[in-house]
């Protein structure tokens, strides 16, 4: 529920779902409940009319303001088909996730006797190639979508780097950008002058790094989380992947030409006062966006809230789930978008919580949504009242000679979540049309008025 201006724009670059959300496919075969048709009725509605009426009503975006003042749909770990550790991976996942307008996804590649490979390494997950890859998302790219960025996590040698670089050029070719574009400044560059293209985000590592990741918490302080991700990480008891070559490419050297291909999102760990910092070019190069693990994030709230805010109005932060989330559960998206994050990174294997705000939050759009321009404080209170009816023709579950439907609403708000349920109500001897319900209930929530409000 986020109050935003609506308009009738075309589909064409909308998922299959949204699509038919927005234009409900015409039909006379549906049977409503004689308690349904008496209160349409009484409301002065037509029954036939309010089925023509869309689902989802698209969300007009402005794409001309700076990268960072946005939302994006985005995806973790996006080739593999399930589980973290047990999962396959394919390059069909990126076909599927940019069907549906994800505009951030994740490639992790590493070196094998077959060449490049995209898979989730030092697990038993199956790999395919990274050209497969590159290729699915070529195809799924089409020229006014808005740009899609690709998270590269590189664990190929520094020698083999120069065939990664080969292996993008030739077949995103002008869709890549491959240097910064003429007039227009990096810090003010937009959707609107990316539309079609593929920004790559290439991970930077200084120098500091490697010292910073040996001191203990206490010494880094609470605004670095370079720590708790390596805790989580050394939970995990990895199985090498047959095809992967034993060396150890955790953190490969980035070679230039790779380095070059990122201009406009350079990727970095936090290091000690990430949060405070300007990290001024130079040393550091342009366009640094921060790669921060959910633990560290969660670690910083509620005490650092103000100041993640004001750091998410001058560069990007991509957030990422914590490795023990073994069988692709996802983090609480909600909880990073009231900070500021940008690019918060679900397991789209798992339509979970975490998913459905995401379809929440992007349901209607093209994948990218401006960040609203008050993301703490409340100027009025809200008060929301919803009747419910019931409901007809609902069929029975599969294997199940009876059920008791009911229904479950909640509210999720910055000031308080609220929730509410209605009565319990056993069905039997369901007919082949469904059976039809009727509840006549009603709640009323007052909140306080939030842009980042949901109702589920």
């Amino acid at each position: 529920m986020i109050p935003k201006a609506f308009e009738t724009v075309s589909s064409a670059h909308l998922s299959l779902e949204t699509t038919i959300n927005i234009y409900p496919p015409a039909s006379d075969a549906i049977r409503l409940s004689l308690d349904i048709l008496s209160f349409l009725k009484q409301n002065g509605l037509d029954a036939r009319e309010l089925l023509k009426l869309p689902a989802v009503r698209l969300r007009v975006v402005d794409d001309t303001r700076p990268l960072r003042d946005y939302f994006v749909s985005s995806s973790h770990n996006t080739y593999l088909l399930a589980w973290q550790v047990l999962g396959r991976a394919s390059s069909e996942c990126y076909t599927h996730v940019l069907s549906k307008n994800a505009r951030c996804v994740e490639i992790d590649v590493w070196w094998s006797s077959k060449g490049p490979i995209v898979t989730h390494g030092h697990t038993l997950s199956r790999s395919v190639t990274f050209k497969a890859v590159c290729e699915a998302i070529d195809e799924a790219i089409r020229d006014e979508d808005w740009p899609v960025i690709i998270s590269l996590e590189c664990h190929v040698p520094i020698a083999h780097q120069g065939e990664l670089v080969d292996i993008m050029k030739d077949t995103w070719g002008n869709k890549l950008v491959q240097e910064p574009l003429e007039g227009v400044g990096s810090d003010r560059i937009s959707p609107r002058d990316l539309k079609g293209k593929i920004l790559l985000m290439v991970e930077y590592y200084p120098d500091a790094y490697c010292e910073e990741i040996s001191a203990d918490s206490e010494a880094l302080g609470h605004d670095s989380c370079t720590s708790i991700e390596y805790d989580e990480i050394s939970e995990l008891h990895y199985e090498i992947d047959p095809v992967l070559k034993m060396a150890n490419h955790a953190h490969a050297k980035i070679a230039d030409s790779l380095a070059d291909l990122g201009f406009y999102a350079r990727s970095m760990k936090p290091i000690k006062h990430w949060l405070t910092e300007e990290l001024p070019s130079p040393p550091y190069p342009k366009n640094i966006l921060m790669n921060i693990n959910e633990s560290c994030m969660l670690s910083m709230l509620p005490h650092s809230l103000s100041e993640l805010i004001e750091h998410s109005l001058h560069r990007i932060r991509r957030i990422y789930p914590r490795g023990v989330r073994l069988s692709s559960s996802n983090l609480d998206p909600l909880k990073q978008w009231r900070n500021g994050s940008q690019i918060v990174c679900l397991n789209w294997q798992n339509f979970d919580y975490g998913m459905q705000l995401n379809e929440a939050m992007f349901s209607g759009t093209s994948g990218w949504v401006e960040k609203p321009r008050r993301l703490t404080g409340a100027e009025r209170n809200v008060k929301l009242t919803c009747n419910v009816i019931g409901i007809s023709s609902l069929p029975r579950p599969k294997e199940h000679a009876e059920f008791t439907p009911y229904v479950h609403a909640e509210l999720f708000n910055s000031s308080k979540n609220q929730d509410w349920q209605s009565e319990h109500i056993k069905c039997k001897d369901v007919p082949e049309d469904g059976v039809d319900v009727t509840w006549n209930g009603c709640f009323e929530w007052k909140f306080k008025e939030d842009d980042l409000t949901f109702i589920r």
